[in-house]
């Protein structure tokens, strides 16, 4: 079987169904293995995608919790009650997620190390800085692919760099503009958590984080988690565009950009899989 027959009986695709302020979630697929990455949207809403996506939930083996802010759990109690997929998560997460929604301690799988398998699917997760109980960002890997999500995270460190290293696919935080910021309608309390170290990123810092990472050849991004309030995407795009193409890459070509959508699902699929248009 060649390397594209391969691709194409074992597809691995990303789908990002929800991003922003008002609920996360990313559904990632291997041949017949499906995790979801955050349950911030409703049940019917993942349920409905998924059909669309034309991924069965008989699929579905996990779902991986990032951090335990509201728009990262809006929807997990109904979902897991409809469907009894097993939860992913570190303990403290966990645990702030019980004094908030009706989950039983059965329900979830205790994140104790930093690999492990999940069906056809390899799952790495690591540490991000939060502020949050024991926030995690999350790389899954199959076959020759591999994706990471990095949001909600103030700064990217050498680990969190590691982890985002040869991904073929990258969910990437691109939340605010210094500027927007500054000058916006935040109080300045909430200016100062979003903007610290436990905060969000800025878009100079997922540029820069590109930037640094070990690329390969094509590298597809979906920026994430972008603030309706102190961004835009016209923004995002002249200020990482400018640093990238200053470095000599080009966006298109060496790095294919795709938006976060707070009502849309945006998809990553394997480069020999995609359309010619894409």
């Amino acid at each position: 079987m060649t390397k594209l027959e391969q691709s194409l009986a074992t597809p691995f695709e990303v789908h990002v169904l929800a991003s922003g302020s008002k609920g996360n979630c990313t559904l990632v697929r291997y041949g017949k293995t499906a995790i979801l990455i955050d349950v911030g949207i409703s049940a019917r809403r993942i349920k409905t995608a998924m059909k669309d996506l034309d991924v069965p939930l008989s699929y579905l083996q996990g779902v991986f919790i990032t951090h335990e802010h509201s728009d990262h759990i809006g929807g997990l109690q109904q979902f897991i009650k409809e469907t009894g997929v097993p939860i992913y998560t570190r303990a403290a997460t966990f645990k702030e997620i019980q004094s908030r929604l009706k989950i039983h301690a059965n329900a979830c799988i205790p994140v104790t190390k930093h690999v492990l398998d999940v069906g056809n699917l390899t799952v790495e997760t690591f540490s991000t800085s939060h502020d949050a109980a024991d926030p995690m960002g999350v790389a899954c890997y199959g076959g020759h692919q591999k994706m990471a999500l990095l949001t909600d995270t103030g700064i990217v460190d050498d680990v969190m760099l590691g982890n985002m290293d040869e991904s073929t696919m990258l969910v990437l935080e691109a939340n605010h503009d210094p500027f927007m910021l500054q000058y916006g309608a935040y109080t300045p309390a909430l200016k100062r958590r979003v903007a610290g170290p436990h905060g969000h990123l800025a878009n100079e810092v997922t540029a820069q984080s590109l930037l640094m990472m070990k690329r390969p050849p094509e590298l597809q991004v979906v920026l994430a988690h972008r603030s309706e309030q102190n961004n835009s995407i016209g923004k995002v795009e002249e200020t990482i565009s400018q640093i990238l193409n200053n470095a000599g890459l080009r966006i298109g070509s060496d790095i294919h950009f795709l938006h976060g959508q707070p009502k849309e699902c945006v998809s990553m699929y394997d480069i020999e899989r995609r359309k010619p248009n894409e």
